[in-house]
């Protein structure tokens, strides 16, 4: 019986993370677990786990499955959240918290994990953590999703480093998706222009229907994660058509 590809994806519940669940889901030589505390998905070789990325301890607990039935394996850290949109002399301090912990801390938790449980494994295997153009580009109004994503980003990139040295590595990508039509732009519309004076670019975009559609990112992320060897660099932006 050939071994399937296991993929397991954070913020499965709707948007790209959806998105890249039903596309991998239809190729029965894929198992598929989703990460999220709500699903919509069926599928016979989809399985959710339901979790709060926000709690440390809840992640921790996270067990993988038998690795070595599988043939490849990848981590998609998707999940995140852009939080309270207030500049920083207004913002609810209480709430800052829970966006490092979805957006950064849940992550670099899950990677470590997936590399210590995957390391000794000669497969092919891939961690591909989402990223943003707010990991490189200040947005005010946005200070704590602009460094709870730089960090991730940092974190890609010495990922990338440890494991050149490893005898069976593991490539890393940071991959920012550009605009991309999910709850967080309607988040963003749904915002104030006294707190978030950019506004209106997002409103246009959306207007404009410029806005990529999560279906289409999700394809660009499955071209990554069938060849990572192709993929020279390990930090960049996907370009999608429509």
């Amino acid at each position: 019986m050939n071994k399937k590809k296991l993929y397991l994806v954070t913020g499965s519940s709707s948007g790209i993370g959806l998105a890249l669940c039903r596309n991998l889901a239809k190729n029965s030589s894929n198992f598929v677990i989703g990460l999220a505390r709500t699903n919509s998905l069926k599928a016979d070789n989809f399985q959710f786990h339901a979790i709060d990325l926000s709690d440390s301890k809840a992640v921790l607990a996270f067990r993988f499955p038998i690795l070595d039935e599988y043939q490849s394996i990848s981590l998609i850290n998707n999940a995140g959240m852009l939080g309270e949109i207030n500049t920083l002399d207004k913002i609810d301090v209480n709430a800052l918290e829970t966006i490092i912990q979805v957006n950064y801390t849940s992550a670099m938790l899950l990677a470590t994990l997936f590399i210590q449980k995957t390391q000794h494994l000669n497969i092919q295997k891939t961690i591909i953590n989402i990223s943003s153009g707010a990991a490189t580009g200040a947005y005010a109004s946005w200070a704590n999703y602009c460094a709870s994503k730089a960090a991730l980003e940092m974190l890609s990139k010495c990922i990338e480093v440890e494991q050149k040295q490893m005898e069976f590595p593991i490539r890393c990508f940071s991959i920012a998706p550009g605009v991309v039509d999910t709850k967080m732009q309607e988040h963003i519309r749904n915002s104030s222009l006294e707190n978030f004076a950019m506004k209106p670019k997002f409103e246009e975009l959306h207007e404009k229907n410029q806005l990529y559609s999560p279906v289409k990112v999700a394809e660009k992320l499955i071209q990554v994660l069938e060849n990572p060897s192709q993929y020279s660099e390990s930090i960049f932006r996907i370009q999608v058509d429509g």
